[in-house]
This record gives structure tokens, C-alpha cells and sequence, in this order.
């Protein structure tokens, strides 16, 4: 099965395990830490697991499971994929899969491209619950043991821009914006903005550095990873141009995924 049809595939699994409610809450944080139990095993490469308790369903495609809602408890919690085995410990996350366009469709084909550990998209429209600012969030406990089980992790999260509502000539100028969701990017964000800027010149630019907007600063999960003490978190903002190339261009897509 050639990638295209397999990230397809995924696309529409993604698109119907969405539901139009904003996040129900979890019922306590007991019910975050029964989560965060049953993933463990599972990002350690376990078969299948009961995941009736906490109304949600796992299946097994080829080398990867995916995690998702029962269809008649569709409360936002998001879609997941775990690869049994996996060459980097990477996470990658579309918080905006479908109002930042191509982000997602982007997500899975990088996904299954660059032999991610594990991947993450929301399940519920950004204006009613925007993932990436939303604390205690089945999303949010995803992030949080990916990075408690792998201290070397990184967790790369997609995002979309619109150049023309920029507030600077930097901004208006650029198609990718890099940051670690901070103003001092840790070495190997720097390193990342270095290949990049090679492999798209003139295109990429570093939060602080080259421009001094979207730089995640509120982002959620980088405060929860930094509070952890884990400098994993890559922030990506990316023109809808950009963005278009990425989901057309596989050669593109390789040249993105050899600079992480």
C-alpha cells in the first residue's frame, strides 16, 4: 500500500472519529491518571488493552495501533497513534488539525513518512476547544507520559499562519516560523532552524531570532513540558503556501523530516 493511500486512509479516520462538541472535561484527574496508565504499555509496544472503562477503542494498522473515542462518546479527546517500533522517540501533534489547513492531512503523511513514535490530532472544532490552550486534556496527559517515558523526546506540533495578518515585514515575509515556545530556543531548536533554513532558503525563520511573533509563547503543552523540566517542544508555524507544498510534495516532506 503506497503512503498516499494509507495517510488517506488515516485522514478519514481522523475526520470521523471528530465530533461537533467542544472537550467534556475528565471527571476527575483520576480519570487522566487511568489514561496515563493504560498508555505506558502501550507506547512500550503492548498488544491490545481494555479501553472500555474510559469509553475509547484501539485498533492495530500494520505497524501502528490508533486510540479514538467509542462512536457514541465523542467528547473531544482527540485521535492518537503509537508505533510499535520506532527508530526516534518523536510525537508529533495537529492541535488545529482542520481550521489550520492541511495541518493534519500534513501530520499523517509525516507520520507514516518519518517513523514517528507517535502522533496526535484534535477531534474537536479550535473555536470551540482549542487543544494547544486547554490544560487537563486527555490530549494534554498524551503529551505529558510521551515525555515522562522518553526524556529525549521531541514533540513537534504543526500550526498554520496566514502571512498577510502578520504584524511585521519579518512575519509577512516568511513561510515557517520556529520556536521552542519560549524566547531562548534550547541548542537542538537552533540546530533544527539551521537545517531548514538550508533545505528552504530565504523561507524559515527562528522565533526571537529572525522574527518576533508566533512564538507559541502560551502554548500549553511548552509550559507543561517545561514545567517537567523537558526542552523537546517544537513549535512550527507555516504559511497556507507552505503548507500546499508539504501536502503535495513527498521529496519536500523528506527534506522537513531529515532537518528534525
Amino acid at each position: 500500500m503506497s503512503w498516499t493511500i494509507q495517510a488517506n486512509g488515516l485522514d478519514d479516520q481522523i475526520k470521523l472519529a471528530s465530533g461537533p462538541v467542544a472537550v467534556v472535561p475528565a471527571a476527575a484527574m483520576a480519570e487522566l491518571q487511568a489514561f496515563r496508565d493504560k498508555l505506558k504499555p502501550l507506547f512500550h509496544g503492548a498488544g491490545l488493552s481494555d479501553w472500555q472503562s474510559l469509553q475509547m477503542q484501539q485498533n492495530t494498522q500494520g505497524d501502528f495501533i490508533t486510540l479514538e473515542e467509542s462512536p457514541a462518546a465523542k467528547q473531544g479527546r482527540g485521535f492518537f497513534a503509537v508505533r510499535k517500533q520506532a527508530s526516534k522517540n518523536w510525537l508529533l501533534q495537529a492541535p488545529h488539525a482542520d481550521s489550520d489547513l492541511y495541518t493534519g492531512k500534513i501530520a499523517s503523511r509525516l507520520f507514516l513518512e518519518g517513523d514517528f513514535k507517535a502522533a496526535q490530532w484534535n477531534t474537536v472544532k479550535r473555536d470551540l476547544s482549542d487543544m494547544a490552550h486547554t490544560p487537563n486534556t486527555y490530549w494534554q496527559m498524551f503529551t505529558q507520559t510521551f515525555a515522562e517515558q522518553y526524556p529525549d523526546a521531541k514533540i513537534i506540533q504543526l500550526h498554520g499562519f496566514e502571512p498577510s495578518q502578520r504584524k511585521t515585514q519579518a512575519g509577512e515575509a516568511i513561510d515557517m516560523i520556529l520556536s521552542a515556545g519560549q524566547k531562548i530556543a534550547p541548542l537542538w531548536v537552533q540546530q533544527t532552524s539551521g537545517c531548514l533554513k538550508k533545505a528552504f532558503p530565504k523561507r524559515v525563520g527562528l522565533y526571537q531570532s529572525d522574527v518576533q511573533e508566533l512564538g507559541g509563547t502560551t502554548n500549553v503543552q511548552g509550559q507543561l513540558l517545561r514545567n517537567l523540566g523537558h526542552d523537546g517542544f517544537l513549535h512550527i508555524e507555516m504559511s497556507k503556501n507552505l503548507r500546499g507544498q508539504l501536502l503535495e510534495d513527498a521529496g519536500l516532506r523528506k527534506r522537513f523530516i531529515d532537518c528534525l
